[in-house]
């Protein structure tokens, strides 16, 4: 295959106005005026761990005392000892090792009986949660060695 023309190429002949400079100002300011109506972080196609995160945020901010008074308070508190579990959790796979009463005692929490009653949304959230550490627990049971590394860790104390 043979390239022929190689070098510098011709340049137009036409001549550049001041006009092009005052068009793109113009499409500039559009987008200022639609830059305060879209909100790309709501909606249906927010990401998965923004939910999470505002899940476990709207947990702190929900009023103990208010609706359901004893109810909502049992279901904060549990709410809160899941996400310290899953937090020890995190904190076992940082260091290699996860002691198995920590996974026993996470797994004996997801099982239990919750109560019923209480803010229709705390126990959205404590659901998400739950489910949260139930796949911890499913990615952590099937884990190739990880009952061995457990009880070496634990040994080794």
């Amino acid at each position: 295959m043979k390239v022929s023309g190689v070098g510098r190429g011709s340049t137009s002949s036409t001549k550049r106005t001041g006009k092009s400079r005052s068009p793109s100002r113009s499409f500039a300011s559009h987008l200022d005026d639609t830059a305060g109506a879209v909100d790309v972080s709501s909606g249906p196609d927010a990401p998965a761990s923004l939910a999470a995160i505002s899940s476990i945020l709207s947990v702190q901010t929900v009023d103990p005392d208010a609706g359901g008074g004893k109810a909502n308070r049992r279901l904060m508190q549990r709410a809160e000892d899941l996400l310290d579990k899953l937090e020890d959790v995190r904190h076992g796979l940082l260091v290699g090792a996860i002691p198995r009463d920590m996974l026993a005692d996470l797994a004996r929490m997801v099982r239990a009986r919750r109560d019923a009653g209480g803010d229709p949304h705390l126990v959205a959230i404590l659901d998400e949660i739950e489910l949260r550490a139930e796949v911890e627990l499913a990615k952590l049971a099937t884990r190739p060695g990880s009952g061995d590394a457990a009880r070496t860790r634990e040994s080794s104390s």
